[in-house]
């Protein structure tokens, strides 16, 4: 199987490419692993804002790479079926702790599109063009995907993008929720990191912090003892912090703010 995943950092910025231009950057068990992984290693507090994107102009992903699912009786098709990697992927871009900006700079389908959404924040090519094809592969998709989309786009254009599985404009993807801005291709690298500097210029408690608890939200609908526990203590964190103290301060004098996580 193809492919590889290309990381790298300037200053709290890392950029993790899906490099499969061959199959318009579609994935496979390698690069599940491989994304997985790179997520993995880059938990670390000078991280403060990853972007996720696709090699090449024309996709950000194509989904899963029909050519590389296996047949069901081999080796491969049980371990899909039984650690499901695909969903350890989502799971690792979705609960990263410091915001991912997914760069959308071309297509997104299928398991593609669930991991733009996965994204805490998505900017888009005005020429991409995104769709949810499961209906017509004849197959139905996973309720903990299903519930990303709710989540994000709520439960009228889920059905839409589901039911019909026609393919959406970036223009129309704006107005289900599906990308929180459209720009022209050669604008889309300034306006992703340009809003990443944005994020990684703000206090990294606070905004950990806020990740961790909107998760939360979204997750139990309302949150639990020990859940809200948690919550109050990231507050408390953030409240005590040198940061706060220091933000604060800034804001008094008209200045930039100089954040230490701490």
């Amino acid at each position: 199987m193809g492919g590889k995943i290309i990381v790298t950092r300037e200053g709290g910025i890392a950029t993790v490419t899906i490099s499969n231009p061959a199959k318009k950057n579609a994935l496979n068990l390698k690069l599940l692993g491989e994304l997985s992984r790179a997520f993995g290693e880059l938990k670390n507090p000078d991280i403060r804002c990853v972007v996720l994107r696709g090699e090449g102009q024309e996709a950000f992903c194509a989904g899963y790479d029909i050519t590389a699912i296996p047949a069901g009786g081999s080796g491969e098709a049980q371990v899909l079926l039984s650690s499901n990697p695909f969903d350890d992927m989502i799971r690792a871009v979705e609960s990263f702790p410091a915001p991912v900006i997914g760069m959308l700079n071309g297509f997104a389908f299928g398991g593609g599109l669930e991991m733009a959404v996965a994204c805490d924040i998505r900017v888009a090519s005005d020429q991409a063009v995104f769709g949810m094809t499961p209906a017509r592969l004849g197959i139905i998709y996973r309720p903990s995907g299903l519930m990303r989309f709710i989540n994000v786009i709520g439960l009228p254009a889920t059905k839409e993008l589901f039911y019909t599985a026609r393919k959406v404009s970036a223009r129309r993807a704006v107005d289900l929720r599906l990308v929180n801005r459209a720009c022209p291709p050669e604008e889309l690298e300034q306006v992703t990191y340009e809003m990443a500097r944005e994020i990684v210029d703000n206090a990294p408690l606070s905004i950990r912090g806020t990740k961790r608890i909107l998760s939360m939200c979204l997750e139990f609908r309302g949150l639990p003892p020990d859940e809200a526990r948690e919550a109050e203590a990231l507050i408390r964190q953030c409240m005590e912090s040198r940061d706060l103290s220091e933000g604060k301060k800034a804001f008094l004098e008209k200045r930039k703010a100089r954040f230490t996580g701490r």
